[in-house]
């Protein structure tokens, strides 16, 4: 079968590899679950899968702090795993061990430590979630992933409705959490983001004002929001942000995933002297969120469909990662369909 696999730096290559390959943990596998095997049909980008085509991990080899090392042999680390890094993923069960799906069912498939980029997934009925039949479109539903993780993390806010908001980052999920917010009943929404074309999006998708990334615009806002979430995360993390702009006994919310090397930057002083309540969410796992994110988008009362922006054939994977993790062309998503013919035009745009 096909994989994909980032063979140096910035450099990503289609292979092919044996059809019994799958990355699922060595414990995992001793408890012998029932496996299940997805034939993908659609995916897409994420923020957290920037870093592995990004960072010259040959030049951060010497970083006492690095990046991945549970996943990357620093002595040689080209080429990286195969696989790495994709996570959401959507496509059809081919076969199945488990009494929970069938063949042919179409499901939202979590591979392990974003091991995704396989022509076929195989993985344990746990990590496999089912899909409401619509004919909302796949790439629509794909959505639930990411907005199934903003449902998880947002359950630790204690109350929405009525609450100033500030949003630091307005990539894909900055965005979704904007829309997300304005229909939860947010007095205020402040999207912050340096990219003019995404201040615009947001505002589109539900927030009150956008601004730009500079200290002028955030001493202007300072201390306003009463919620302070942080959307960017690894080596862009704006957690000093969120700290200087937040209010005397206000809330950081850290949602965006940080680099190692960097937790250092974390102004704790500061939090501490303010009163700060801190809350962080990574890592959602669970069905009830992923389930009610994709019945939301099905039921068509989350529109998912502007972050939709650019759609490639697997063979234009290179060109993909370059434009998502660069942010190009007012790039939001960018969707990878195995279905699409190699040839295809790489580029479709959202209106």
């Amino acid at each position: 079968m096909k994989t994909c696999r980032i063979t140096a730096h910035r450099r990503i290559e289609i292979q092919d590899i044996e059809d019994d390959y799958y990355h699922v943990p060595s414990n995992i596998i001793a408890t012998h679950p029932p496996l299940v095997t997805v034939k993908l049909e659609i995916t897409c980008l994420c923020g957290s899968d920037s870093p592995f085509f990004n960072y010259d991990f040959e030049a951060l080899a010497d970083n006492p702090l690095r990046p991945y090392q549970n996943l990357i042999d620093y002595s040689n680390p080209y080429p990286l795993n195969p696989g790495l890094s994709l996570h959401e993923c959507v496509g059809t069960i081919v076969e199945t061990a488990s009494d929970r799906f069938r063949v042919g069912q179409r499901v939202l498939a979590l591979p392990y430590d974003q091991h995704g980029f396989f022509e076929f997934l195989t993985l344990p009925e746990d990590r496999i979630f089912e899909l409401p039949e619509t004919d909302v479109p796949k790439e629509e539903l794909l959505m639930c992933q990411p907005l199934g993780t903003i449902l998880y993390g947002f359950r630790k806010l204690a109350a929405i409705e009525g609450k100033r908001f500030a949003i630091i980052g307005q990539g894909p999920i900055g965005l979704m959490m904007s829309q997300l917010l304005k229909r939860r009943g947010a007095r205020e929404i402040i999207a912050i983001e340096k990219f003019p074309e995404r201040r615009c999006q947001a505002i589109r998708m539900g927030a009150d004002q956008a601004i730009d990334h500079d200290q002028e615009s955030l001493e202007a806002i300072s201390g306003r929001a009463e919620i302070i979430i942080e959307a960017v995360g690894h080596h862009e993390a704006a957690i000093q942000t969120a700290v200087q702009i937040a209010p005397q006994d206000g809330t950081v919310f850290t949602f965006g995933v940080i680099d190692r090397n960097d937790a250092a930057l974390f102004p704790y002083c500061e939090a501490f002297y303010k009163n700060l309540t801190l809350i962080n969410s990574v890592g959602a796992q669970h069905a009830e969120y992923f389930n009610d994110a994709a019945r939301l988008i099905a039921d068509r009362k989350f529109d998912v469909r502007p972050l939709l922006t650019h759609r490639f054939a697997i063979d234009q994977t290179q060109d993909a990662y370059e434009i998502f993790v660069d942010r190009r062309e007012g790039v939001a998503k960018s969707l990878l369909d195995f279905e699409v013919q190699k040839g295809s035009e790489s580029i479709l745009r959202s209106t």
